[in-house]
């Protein structure tokens, strides 16, 4: 019985961690594609703060000739404080990201339109009708996926996310759920706003979870909202920013204090804590607000490092890592309790690395000769990538993907 059960385990999570079709071992890490892009697609239409009615457009970006079937989408969002700013000022990061394979929507998000100065109640309000509008989007390519699948988007891997402003409305769009307990004021603005779903669009027989989050430089009203059945966020935030608070403070409108949020310090540790995969890049004795997309090599820096991000998530292997495997090793037991064996067909020494999904080196042995065997019992349950490399680590020889109970 415990060998049929451990068979379908196996099945099981070959199920689940599968490689997406699309993966090649360069797709979403390297720019290969020619970008097409068709601007002013209607998602949603929902009234502003200020009571007038605004439709809701999409611009998207997608590898022009792609072969894919259906392919992971990244739905961004434009900073402005809430007061200002468009989709088409996204349009370059779409662009960064679509080159790589990802196809990608910079979206409309209703703004504050009211001639007087917003306080946190209001903004709260704000935001709220922001998110929702951001859920309409998510279920726009969900529901075109079950119908005329004009995009080829595959609905499991949706992530969301933004800059300043924009980062706020993905953050609340992925994590804020029925589920969190909220201040009894912000459930009201909830209810008047159409709930958690929102009321940005009529399409409500579709969800609006999402795959991971993309924080540049946001916050939540309280990262308390984290629990454990969350979606990775990667986030990056200047260390002393004066505008949306790195931990606990004011965001800001024209310098002055709004609304008590928390940032990516603090939804960092709120995810370790909670067990959520979480990455922060934080921008040391920095005053600035999003300081790294102000130059070339600082947004080439981070966007590079929000591929390596994503990659497991899409293709769940490290980045770089080529699935064209050879025949050169054999690990056994897999699944595994603890004791790994290793077996190569040449007696040189190699090392051994254990990696995690994310790409984290966990473990690192040295082969002696043909046979090796490695203790993973240290390691917590979940999936790993054996690797065995080269003694002078620059010749990749092999990857297979292990189970340990």
């Amino acid at each position: 019985m415990k060998t049929i059960l451990l068979s379908i385990f196996s099945i099981l999570t070959l199920g689940v961690f599968a490689q997406h079709a699309s993966c090649d071992g360069s797709r979403y890490i390297t720019s290969q594609y020619v970008v097409d892009t068709t601007l002013a697609i209607q998602f949603g239409n929902n009234t502003t703060i200020g009571g007038s009615n605004q439709d809701l457009f999409l611009d998207f970006f997608a590898p022009a000739g792609d072969p894919a079937v259906n392919r992971p989408l990244i739905i961004l969002a434009f900073g402005g404080s809430f007061i200002s700013g468009a989709r088409e000022d996204m349009h370059a990061y779409c662009d960064y990201y679509a080159a790589k394979g990802y196809a990608c929507a910079t979206i409309d998000y209703r703004l504050y339109d009211v001639f007087a100065f917003p306080d946190s109640v209001v903004m709260t309000d704000e935001v709220i009708k922001a998110v929702s509008d951001m859920k309409a989007a998510i279920r726009f390519f969900r529901e075109d996926a079950a119908t005329t699948n004009q995009f080829k988007i595959d609905t499991n891997l949706i992530f969301v996310g933004g800059i300043s402003a924009g980062s706020i409305v993905g953050l609340h769009a992925g994590l804020l759920q029925e589920t969190n307990t909220v201040q009894p004021y912000i459930d009201s603005i909830l209810t008047e706003n159409g709930g958690y779903t929102g009321n940005s669009s009529t399409n409500t027989q579709y969800g609006d979870q999402v795959a991971g989050i993309l924080n540049y430089s946001g916050a939540l009203k309280w990262a308390s909202y984290i629990d454990a059945n969350d979606p990775p966020v990667f986030s990056v935030h200047d260390d002393q920013d004066g505008t949306v608070p790195y931990a606990t403070g004011y965001a800001q409108v024209f310098g002055n204090d709004i609304i008590l949020m928390q940032g990516s310090n603090v939804i960092h540790s709120n995810a370790q804590t909670a067990g959520v995969q979480s990455e922060l890049i934080t921008i040391p004795n920095s005053t600035g607000h999003v300081s790294y997309f102000g130059t070339t090599a600082g947004a080439d820096s981070v966007l590079t490092k929000s591929l390596e991000f994503l990659y497991p998530l899409v293709c769940n292997q490290p980045a770089g890592i080529s699935e064209e495997l050879s025949e050169e090793i054999s690990v056994y037991p897999n699944p595994t309790n603890g004791m790994l064996q290793i077996e190569l067909n040449t007696s040189e020494s190699h090392l051994v690395n254990v990696i995690d999904l994310s790409g984290r080196i966990v473990m690192t042995e040295r082969t002696n000769g043909l046979n090796t065997t490695i203790d993973l019992n240290e390691l917590s349950k979940g999936n790993y990538f054996i690797e065995v490399i080269s003694n002078q680590g620059n010749v990749v020889f092999e990857r297979k993907q292990v189970v340990k109970l």
